[in-house]
Formats: structure tokens, sequence, C-alpha cells
């Protein structure tokens, strides 16, 4: 298995798509990324559904991604790069992120975190408040950010506790900067990701 071939590969099959490493995922993004992960371990890939909103400070990370259970793995040299390819393709779980049209959107992402097995992790419910500034719902996510630091303070980790303590003090005195903060975040994001501008800018 040779990963710049197979990463060749998918991107001269299907428009649009970028990669970082084994993130594979739609250029036409806006806050959201979305599309899929393969982990190159030494017995073979493992293969994921990846999500990861670009406000998130902690940087890249697998907190809202899903690795594939069935037929998820492919072993070390039991198919050519090719044929790697079609398999991924292939898959039922990739046909959203693969489809032309709307990317994923900043609500439609965070409804679905609401919902999901990552809200089991403090960290998720910072960056649940930080995609609700950038919405604009400032009320909503000073309410969560209290309700996370009464609830939760002691399972917070250092960074999360600074950038929670931050981004509450930004929302009661001017929620604009509270909104140019994580935009510094996207935008740091952004770079390590090699992908350009917002296709909506928040302000």
């Amino acid at each position: 298995m040779n990963k710049r071939s197979i990463a060749r590969l998918l991107c001269q099959r299907v428009d649009g798509l970028a990669h970082s490493g084994g993130y594979f995922f739609r250029k036409d993004c806006d806050l959201v990324l979305q599309g899929f992960l393969l982990e190159y371990r030494p017995q073979g890939i493992y293969l994921w559904r990846f999500r990861f909103p670009l406000f998130d400070a902690f940087g890249e990370n697998l907190l809202y991604s899903s690795r594939l259970e069935n037929d998820g793995f492919i072993a070390k040299d039991e198919l050519a790069d090719e044929q790697v390819v079609e398999r991924v393709l292939a898959r039922p779980e990739f046909a959203e992120v693969l489809r032309p049209g709307s990317p994923m959107s900043l609500h439609s992402f965070l409804h679905y975190l609401e919902g999901s097995e990552a809200m089991l992790n403090p960290h998720a419910h910072l960056v649940l408040a930080s995609g609700w500034v950038l919405a604009k719902q400032f009320t909503l996510a000073k309410e969560m950010l209290e309700a996370m630091f009464n609830e939760m303070l002691a399972r917070l980790g250092k960074r999360d506790e600074e950038l929670g303590r931050i981004l509450l003090g930004r929302l009661r005195e001017d929620p604009d900067a509270a909104v140019a903060l994580l935009e510094e975040v996207v935008e740091r994001n952004r770079q390590a990701f090699g992908i350009g501008p917002p296709l909506s800018p928040t302000k």
C-alpha cells in the first residue's frame, strides 16, 4: 500500500476532494470538515467517517468521528492501490460527503454534536458553546459555558478551562470579541489542513 499513490488516485476520482495526510475532505467546506480518514497502521488501514469543526482550538482530533465497524479494515497487501480506492469509494457511509452539493452547515453539525456520544467528553461542551458563539446565539453560548463550569469543572483540561473562561468573559463584555477569538482558531485550523478561506465569513 502506497499512501501517496492512494491519495493521488482518490483525488483523481472525486472532484473537489482535498487531503491532509490520511484525512480526505471536501474543499467546499464552511466551518466543518467532513470526509473520511485512512488510518494507516503496520497491519493495514482502518477506515473512519471523519468530521471536524474548524473552531475546535485543540486542533486535529477524532472526537466527532467514527471508525467503520463492518468491513472497516483493509489488511496490508490484501489489495492493490487501485483496489483500495475502489473499496473506499464503494462505502455507503462516505456517499454523503462525496456527493456534490451543500457542505455540512454549522447548525447541522451543532445539532449532530448535541446528540452524539462526544458529549460525554467535557471538551465537546466547550466546542458546542463555541459553535453557538459563531452562530451568534450568544445567550445560549453563555449559558452553556456557565453550566460547563458549574457541572464539570473538575473534569476540564487546563487548556479548555482557560479558553472557556476567556470566551465567557468576552461574551459578557463584547460578544463580537468572542467571535473574533474563534475566527482566529478557525484560521489556524484552515492553515493546518491546507484549505482556503470559508465560504460564509462569520462577520
